[in-house]
């Protein structure tokens, strides 16, 4: 797809099939924009590999990889997609399966520094949530409790500003 990855993306890429690779976080009705990200990332329909490694696990959309080379760190990014109203138990279960999925194709840690696993709702109408009076997304990841970023389909800059807002950026 593009040409001079840094080590760590090519990494990423040589992990999956290349019928997943994409250049697009946007689908299922919902526009997401790479606006003001890093030039050199990976974008996988997680999806498509998950379908071409007969894996009928639930996931999430698509999964995005960027170095930020200001803080020598790596960033995987799972991203789940609603247009309409999202369920938050769905949601939870679908990024916390594409997280631990990040971790068997992101780079080790000496070839691209710390790797950050920050998982993301887009959604179009809202959350349908469990309980109403929490209103914070969290998954379970590696024994930790992460909490998800949450955006809106189809606004401007909408990845940046939330990875940029949560310190990725």
């Amino acid at each position: 797809m593009q040409l001079n990855l840094s080590k760590g993306l090519t990494h990423v890429q040589e992990q999956v099939s290349p019928d997943s690779l994409t250049n697009s976080c946007s689908g299922e009705g919902c526009q997401v924009y790479l606006t003001d990200l890093p030039r050199q990332k990976v974008v996988i329909n997680v999806e498509k590999e998950f379908d071409s490694r007969r894996d009928n696990r639930q996931r999430c959309d698509r999964l995005l990889f960027y170095r930020n080379a200001g803080k020598n760190t790596f960033v995987a990014v799972p991203i789940e997609l609603k247009s309409g109203k999202a369920k938050e138990s769905e949601v939870r279960e679908k990024l916390e399966n594409s997280l631990k999925f990040a971790t068997t194709v992101a780079p080790d840690r000496k070839a691209s520094g710390k790797t950050f696993y920050v998982p993301v709702l887009f959604h179009g109408r809202g959350i349908n949530w469990t309980n109403p009076r929490h209103r914070q997304l969290t998954v379970n990841f590696q024994g930790k409790t992460v909490t998800v970023l949450i955006g809106r389909c189809g606004r401007k800059k909408n990845l940046a500003t939330l990875l940029f807002e949560a310190g990725y950026l």
